[in-house]
């Protein structure tokens, strides 16, 4: 069986995408994406192994250049999957070379705006409740939008910490801020048992229906309530925490990041508020 018959390029993908899930451990949005991404190259790219074609009808449809990148990676690692496991001859696989991109600093709220707004947030109706019990603890611990939603309450714990089980199911324990630990306590206690059924399970936080609130959901209140996107509380957590004399390494471990690189452009950002803010209070700024 090999890959550049295209009878065999459903079947060989499917095998790649089930290595990915069980021996990887990746995320069903990660595996999502790498699917989409290789079938899309399947079905664009005269010969199996180039890139040129392929590149060029990306260019056409304006992807960003990130966007082209992850699709490359994707791409790259599927092909050479596919010849290690003898789908495909390794000297086929043309060399191509990532586009360059600009570093696109994190959108970060200040503290005041962040403190007043949930301070702010109304806590009137059970889906309020609930809404800023979300808020606080991506907040206060940084958490990625996929990890709020598989939260089950016996992850939190009496200690004011919680187990997160983020990418790689590489499980961690976080500290959680006194604040967004009674407005989770508030919800647990005044709000999801009035709404929890046979779809409910342990999750944490639940939508009107019964089942786990999803990641779009999540992604929702946070534009809502907060005018941004969720990853823009994930940036402000860790930045703020540089701020205050934070180690990069923890909070390299608090983020769940498995290379330090990932971690290290939050330190720009910090030089570049320090440098705002230097500009702002200087007599002579």
């Amino acid at each position: 069986m090999k890959l550049d018959n295209k009878s065999n390029q459903e079947e060989i993908l499917n095998q790649y995408l089930n290595t990915l899930e069980k021996i990887n451990n990746y995320s069903p949005n990660t595996i999502k994406s790498y699917k989409n991404d290789i079938a899309q190259y399947l079905n664009e790219e005269n010969k199996i192994g180039e890139f040129s074609n392929f590149l060029k009808i990306c260019s056409k449809k304006n992807y960003s250049k990130s966007t082209i990148n992850r699709k490359i990676t994707s791409i790259k690692s599927f092909l050479s999957w596919s010849a290690e496991n003898n789908y495909f001859d390794r000297s086929l696989i043309k060399p191509v070379t990532s586009l360059k991109t600009e570093m696109n600093l994190p959108n970060v709220l200040t503290a005041n705006y962040i403190n007043e707004l949930l301070d702010s947030l109304p806590i009137n109706t059970g889906k309020e409740i609930r809404d800023k019990a979300i808020l606080e603890l991506m907040y206060s611990s940084g958490l990625r939008v996929s990890e709020v939603s598989n939260l089950l309450t016996s992850d939190i714990r009496s200690n004011k910490s919680m187990k997160v089980l983020g990418k790689g199911n590489k499980e961690r324990i976080l500290p959680i801020t006194e604040r967004a630990f009674n407005s989770i306590k508030n919800y647990i206690n005044t709000y999801r048992d009035t709404f929890t059924n046979e779809k409910s399970g342990q999750y944490l936080f639940l939508g009107v229906r019964g089942g786990k609130l999803s990641d779009r959901e999540i992604r929702r209140i946070v534009k809502i309530r907060v005018g941004t996107f969720p990853h823009s509380l994930r940036h402000t957590f860790a930045t703020h925490l540089l701020d205050g004399g934070a180690d990069l390494r923890i909070v390299q471990e608090l983020l769940g990041h498995s290379d330090p690189n990932t971690t290290q452009i939050y330190t720009h950002v910090s030089k570049k508020q320090m440098k705002k803010k230097y500009k702002q209070s200087h007599p002579r700024g």
